[in-house]
């Protein structure tokens, strides 16, 4: 495609405030010539560092990068205002606008209101993760934001099948949604390991060189499954003391201080500090077996149900066995009903890693097809193709709209 003849896309959002969640960007500008707009870095913390440890990466971007300063930065990741953004939608000349809100967020309608303002011949559209409709009142009032976001938009943009459920019966079309990860993998850094390479990476990251590793990665939380995992892997020490089975866990959150006195008494469990995403690759590859045991939270203020679990893909690349729970989006994400365990029940979670770690032939077969399963459709190319083709197929039908 001509350089001359792409056609503009803007992308609005925190998540790409690190040039990690912006590599699919690269591949996506094949298809578009894109300004990204985001968070400045200043002031901004993730998973309790400086957001700036997370900027790290050395890919050179092939768009345009603006930062700008935010209002109401400390309510959340859907409460927030972009200070400038009004100046750089009036200034530019844009094809299509892309929100990385939620339809209740500040900054949909933020990017939204310009848009209709300033570029009355884009279209406009979100990407979405929400996977759970709330009750009683509050359900009620964003079920109308709902119903208005998607009156008003042209497009969605859904990171599961759960979330597009949830859009198509607020009034969206099914061909202007698109179920489609919002992030991608970076398969040359995600890759397998031989043997002597992955006791080289155990060795560098403080982890024992032999026995059978289980990982897990992420937010030390209730919702994560934290307490099952460390039941499940003790069960299954109990089970087979012989095969010098560890946990290594690397993360951050409330859970924290309970997990560290947990490991103090149980010597096979190592916690990791949270760390940039490109480290997190030689974590995946120093592993025998991924483990996302995530399970539902349908009561308190909080709903939550597993959106997606990028983890897994970097597992998956990485050619270690990766296993889920059944929560939220996790079966459709790993795409093998055989990898799947009944979230919020350690006994099975027992039961699954033990099959696995027992049937060694069948375990590489699973890894295997994981592998290729992911770089087939989880890749930054993959996902630009999927988010280009799609983008392009909406801009062209608003164009036949608005010539009529």
């Amino acid at each position: 495609m001509a350089n001359d003849k792409k056609p503009s896309l803007l992308i609005v959002g925190h998540t790409y405030a690190t040039a990690f969640n912006r590599r699919k960007l690269n591949p996506l500008a094949d298809y578009f010539d894109i300004v990204c707009v985001t968070w400045q870095l200043e002031g901004s913390v993730l998973y309790g560092r400086p957001l700036s440890d997370f900027e790290q990466d050395d890919h050179v971007p092939r768009y345009t990068l603006v930062r700008l300063p935010v209002l109401f930065k400390t309510k959340g990741t859907t409460r927030y205002l972009m200070l400038g953004l009004g100046r750089i939608i009036r200034q530019g000349r844009f094809d299509v606008v892309l929100a990385d809100s939620e339809p209740w967020g500040l900054v949909r309608w933020q990017s939204w209101a310009l848009t209709r303002l300033f570029q009355k011949n884009a279209i406009f559209g979100e990407f979405s993760w929400e996977n759970i409709e709330r009750p009683g009142p509050k359900g009620l009032l964003l079920s109308l934001i709902y119903k208005f976001a998607m009156i008003s938009g042209d497009f969605s943009i859904s990171g599961n099948t759960a979330c597009r459920q949830i859009l198509l019966r607020h009034g969206a079309a099914p061909e202007s949604n698109l179920v489609a990860a919002q992030l991608g993998v970076e398969a040359e850094e995600f890759k397998p390991s031989e043997e002597t390479e992955k006791r080289d990476l155990r060795r560098q990251l403080g982890l024992p060189e032999n026995g059978f590793l289980i990982g897990f990665c992420g937010r030390y939380t209730e919702t994560k499954g934290v307490r099952e995992l460390l039941d499940g892997v003790n069960s299954l020490r109990e089970r087979l003391p012989d095969r010098g089975i560890q946990l290594a866990m690397l993360g951050h959150g409330e859970l924290g201080e309970e997990l560290e006195l947990f490991s103090k008494k149980n010597p096979w469990l190592h916690l990791l500090s949270a760390r940039p995403h490109k480290e997190v690759a030689a974590f995946m590859r120093s592993l025998d077996m991924f483990v996302l045991p995530s399970k539902p939270q349908h009561s308190g203020p909080n709903l939550w149900e597993e959106q997606f679990g990028h983890v897994l893909i970097e597992a998956m690349a990485a050619a270690v066995v990766t296993l889920g729970s059944s929560s939220g989006a996790i079966p459709e994400v790993i795409g093998q009903s055989k990898a799947i365990f009944p979230h919020s029940n350690s006994e099975a979670l027992t039961s699954a890693m033990e099959y696995w770690l027992n049937h060694a032939e069948e375990r590489e077969n699973l890894a295997r097809t994981q592998r290729e399963f992911t770089l087939a459709t989880y890749t930054h190319e993959a996902l630009a193709k999927i988010w280009g083709e799609f983008l392009l197929k909406r801009l062209a039908h608003h164009q036949r709209e608005f010539s009529l």
